[in-house]
């Protein structure tokens, strides 16, 4: 069966996240492997996606299989888009992780003591790095 869906969580350094299924029946386990073309950076969250489900026979829960990415999604702060990336230098490195409100994006953290923490990078933080 053909689902849609929205990419809603994907966690790279594991390679699997969840699919918010399009018809309201709730979220659905996606390996990056699973993914028609493409690795694990494609894997951006909000990108559109078509996809089968399966059910895992280990665990008796729902998988997607058959993965398309129809739509990319717009990334984040961190290196998914924007101005985000890799931290940076003194006061400017930004935290790791999603950009917030009013900032570019979080980097993974500084080069000195500066380098901001784990957090969402919320605020005004910049890493032009």
């Amino acid at each position: 069966m053909s689902c849609s869906g929205t990419l809603k969580k994907f966690m790279e350094g594991k390679g699997f996240g969840f699919i918010e299924n399009a018809d309201g029946s709730g979220d659905v386990f996606v390996h990056f492997s699973q993914l028609n073309s493409g690795g694990s950076e494609d894997m951006v969250e909000g990108s559109k996606m078509t996809f089968d489900i399966q059910t895992d026979e280990r665990s008796g829960k729902d998988k997607a299989t058959n993965v398309t990415i129809t739509e990319p999604g717009s990334g984040g702060g961190g290196g998914g888009g924007g101005y985000g990336g890799g931290g940076g230098y003194d006061s400017y490195g930004g935290g790791k992780g999603k950009g917030g409100k009013d900032s570019y994006g979080g980097g993974k953290g500084g080069y000195d003591s500066y380098g901001g923490d784990k957090g969402k990078g919320k605020g005004k933080s910049y890493s032009p790095y």
